[in-house]
């Protein structure tokens, strides 16, 4: 049972224990944005000046998690988990810019999710994986 709410101007107060909360503090403008985060994913790729390069990873909204599902669930069952769990990393990748031809093309795959299995070791891509569901 949702607790009784009363209309005052424009705004809508949810009366509770007599408390007044204002539902204004759920509006999306008002919700804090997650930052994206920069994060060593493998040791043995670097820069110019020999520096380890950082990735940037961004969390996925729910929206975007019920897109990713829908598109596996129209695929084999069988691979629906691991292409599943492929794409929501891809997905999540900002930097590398997984879907950069050049990138791909140097990998000799086609497609971020083929560069992604391509690019890491085991053990990295478990760390990707790990950093990923820290953030959802």
């Amino acid at each position: 049972m949702s607790p009784p709410s009363e209309k005052m101007g424009d705004k809508y107060y949810i009366v509770k224990r007599g408390r007044k909360k204002v539902i204004e503090r759920f509006y999306k403008q008002n919700r804090k944005e997650i930052e994206n985060k920069r994060v060593v994913i493998s040791e043995r790729l670097k820069d110019e000046q020999g520096e380890v390069v950082e990735w940037e990873i961004r969390p996925l909204m729910q929206k975007e998690n019920e897109m990713i599902l829908k598109k596996c669930r129209a695929m084999n069952k069988e691979k629906e988990q691991n292409f599943y769990e492929v794409m929501v990393l891809t997905e999540s990748v900002v930097f590398p810019e997984l879907n950069d031809i050049e990138l791909q093309n140097r990998y000799h795959v086609v497609g971020r999710e083929g560069l992604l299995l391509e690019m890491l070791t085991a053990g990295e891509y478990e760390k990707l994986k790990r950093i990923v569901e820290e953030m959802r």
